[in-house]
């Protein structure tokens, strides 16, 4: 009878193991940041964007997309990370939580001490959008944040 209910004192730990390991191995989130330089120039639309054109020219009416950077980064929950920007700009981005299939994340452009830009998006496991952002030379950056956990 002892026996017993060592073995059963054992399996609980394992049971409960099962079932919050998908919790922990979400604390962290895989960040991906394109920078892309849109403008009104000669139509052009860099080769690295490829994937990404077709919905970049749905979206947005530019004729020239250039690749400025890309920029992965890995944050747990809560934990802020900072990318840089062209033009002497920051972004911060926090992933905020993870509630099913979608992460929280809380964006912000800083251009010195000065904040220019705050929201916060959804993205679906393995998702991304594309937001505007500001201008820089003679367009606008985009920002293409893709995400996984």
């Amino acid at each position: 009878m002892r026996v017993k209910k060592l073995s059963r004192l054992w399996l609980l730990p394992l049971i409960i193991f099962q079932f919050t390991a998908p919790a922990f191995a979400a604390s962290k989130i895989d960040i991906s940041v394109k920078t892309v330089l849109a403008a009104q120039d000669a139509a052009y639309v860099d080769p690295r964007l490829k994937d990404l054109a077709k919905e970049l020219k749905t979206v947005f009416r530019y004729t020239s997309y250039r690749l400025l950077g890309e920029n992965r980064i890995r944050l747990e929950l809560k934990k802020t990370g900072t990318i840089s920007l062209p033009g002497n700009r920051v972004l911060k981005v926090t992933p905020v939580r993870i509630s099913g299939n979608r992460a929280e994340l809380n964006l912000a452009i800083l251009k010195g001490n000065s904040q220019i830009f705050n929201t916060s998006i959804q993205l679906l496991n393995r998702g991304s959008i594309t937001i505007g952002g500001p201008r820089h030379k003679n367009g606008f950056l985009l920002l293409n944040i893709f995400n996984s956990f």
